[in-house]
């Protein structure tokens, strides 16, 4: 096989529909497939051919011995272009401003193009999150902290990798799933609800068979079911009936594939006098130490189709603040004016959730994930069927935690 057909043939494998802007490899290597990017990568793995650094000319493979040039990004620079003025290294360690990047796991380069996605969502910051926070879910929080050397990395345009066949292979993957312009069509009805207590299932178990979702972070106990579609607008019915039944989503319960949406709701800031000093320069004689909590929760979730189409997986994180009590004694400020005073301080006992969940189930279903008991604030008037916008404004929370339930499936076209 000639160098540009073993090219033309490895493309084909490693890419299919993901745009590979820039790819660099420093050798393959014997890999080693961990579990967690196992079933996305079924295809064949590549040659031991290896590509050369664009810069260099056109992508072109070799067989033998790995062709490795000095890959862009390789270094962070050198003692000639560093303003030596400027830059001051660490005072009690050595450090070097230019090293090869380690290489013995098979690393190498690629910058995904998912501008493509970004284009969706001209008014977003950075859309490109959605795509970031999937892979950091997926791998863990301390997978490109650890050995093997790596970096991970995304602008609003490009997704930058620097890791072996495998993660990339599960990258390009998960780039794919969202990219995939067949699946603009594919929406996802959620509805978001609370209830204050776990009993919404009494009525309904008969129709729940468990699923075992996967959790990251902590402050809630989730669990998921299984629902057939039909019995899923029964579920639905049931839990609505109750008066504790609070929908937090009513302004928008549709979220297309590949797609985070987010409901928020947010509390007046509450504030508290923690520390009181005297100060005979203040006009009272003293001065109190204010300072604002902020409280409120935000629900976000992210639909996706698989890469066959047949299983849907739902990411869901709550994050929530909550003071829950207040605890308030007396501080002896005496002043020339008042030698007796004494004056209140506060001490809030927080609460906080901080849970990412993500449940699978086939697309030709639905399915229900209760985030257990969790920390929510909500207005007095939503407690007997009262609804919350997509974004609110809280008076008096009547309650610091909330059964959090969530009922996905695919929505009719």
């Amino acid at each position: 096989m000639t160098a540009k057909n073993a090219e033309s043939s490895k493309n084909a494998r490693f890419r299919r529909t993901t745009t590979l802007v820039l790819a660099v490899a420093l050798g393959w290597g014997a890999l080693g497939t961990p579990n967690l990017f196992a079933q996305d990568f079924a295809e064949t793995p590549p040659s031991d051919a290896a590509w050369k650094n664009a810069e260099n000319g056109p992508n072109a493979a070799s067989s033998g011995a790995s062709a490795v040039s000095k890959p862009i990004g390789a270094t962070f620079g050198t003692v000639a272009n560093v303003d030596a003025g400027t830059f001051v290294g660490p005072k009690t360690t050595s450090y070097a401003l230019e090293f090869e990047l380690p290489k013995s796991d098979g690393q190498f380069w690629v910058a995904y193009d998912v501008a493509g996605y970004s284009e969706r969502f001209p008014n977003l910051p950075n859309p490109q999150n959605s795509i970031v926070d999937w892979i950091m879910f997926d791998a863990g929080d301390d997978f490109w902290r650890r050995e093997p050397f790596s970096a991970f990395s995304a602008s609003r345009d490009r997704l930058y990798v620097y890791h072996n066949e495998t993660v990339q292979r599960y990258v390009a993957n998960v780039v794919d799933r969202f990219l995939d312009p067949t699946r603009r069509n594919v929406s996802f009805s959620i509805r978001v609800v609370a209830v204050k207590s776990p009993d919404w299932r009494a009525r309904v178990s008969r129709y729940l068979t468990p699923l075992r979702p996967t959790v990251v972070g902590n402050g809630a106990d989730p669990q998921g079911w299984l629902v057939e579609k039909a019995d899923l607008a029964k579920v639905y019915a049931e839990v609505k009936k109750r008066s504790d039944f609070v929908l937090l989503n009513s302004g928008r319960d549709v979220v297309p594939n590949a797609e985070t949406f987010g409901w928020t709701s947010v509390a007046p800031k509450k504030e508290l006098t923690r520390d009181v000093r005297l100060d005979s320069t203040a006009p009272a004689g003293y001065v109190s130490d204010v300072a604002a909590v902020d409280e409120g929760f935000r629900i976000e979730t992210t639909p996706l189709l698989s890469g066959n189409g047949e299983t849907v997986e739902a990411l869901v994180r709550h994050r929530a603040t909550v003071v829950e009590k207040t605890t308030t004694f007396g501080l002896r400020v005496p002043t020339e004016t008042a030698p007796r005073q004494r004056l209140d301080v506060e001490r809030p006992s927080i609460v906080s959730c901080d849970v990412r969940v993500k449940l699978a189930f086939p697309r030709a279903k639905g399915a229900i994930l209760d985030l257990g008991a969790v920390p929510l604030i909500l207005p007095k008037t939503s407690e007997t069927g009262g609804v919350v916008g997509s974004v609110s404004r809280i008076v008096a929370p009547p309650s610091s935690f909330y059964n959090v339930v969530v009922f996905v499936e695919e929505a009719a076209n």
